[in-house]
């Protein structure tokens, strides 16, 4: 009998895969600018608040490039990039939406290790400037709130 080796056509398959996917990176910050300039403008009024939308966004796009081990360094700054631009476009408060990508971008802290967390913050900061240490800052509440309610 003939022995079964898929190895090459996995390997083929696999590489197909990557070329379509391209820079998975710049995928997760155009999901996040898709998705973002359709939430915010079905956003109802009283219903859920813009930052929430944006936090919840990049919590997803950042949890998916880390469960896959991609740069989490430049996911985030392309992400950040997206709703800079996407914020901009639905005429909304840069600064602010910038701050509740960062606290999606904290949530990193539950899965990513301290090294990977510090490469991220420095990247945010060199892009940034300032941003790295607000990022540091939501990491450090963001552990807080966890400690004191057991998590």
């Amino acid at each position: 009998m003939d022995e079964l080796r898929i190895g090459q056509l996995t390997k083929e398959m696999v590489a197909e895969q990557l070329r379509i996917i391209g820079d998975p990176c710049q995928a997760a910050a155009s999901v996040v600018r898709q998705t973002l300039s359709i939430a915010l403008q079905g956003l109802p009024p009283g219903g859920t608040p813009p930052d929430l939308v944006i936090e919840d966004a990049v919590r997803g796009a950042m949890t998916a490039l880390l469960l896959a081990d991609h740069s989490l360094s430049r996911g985030a700054i392309l992400v950040l990039e997206a709703v800079h631009d996407t914020a901009a476009e639905q005429q909304a408060d840069t600064v602010e939406s910038l701050r509740a990508a960062l606290r999606g971008l904290s949530d990193l802290r539950r899965f990513a290790t301290p090294e990977r967390l510090d490469e991220v913050r420095r990247a945010i900061d060199a892009r940034y400037m300032g941003a790295g240490d607000l990022f540091a800052e939501y990491l450090r509440e963001a552990e807080r709130v966890d400690a004191e309610s057991g998590g």
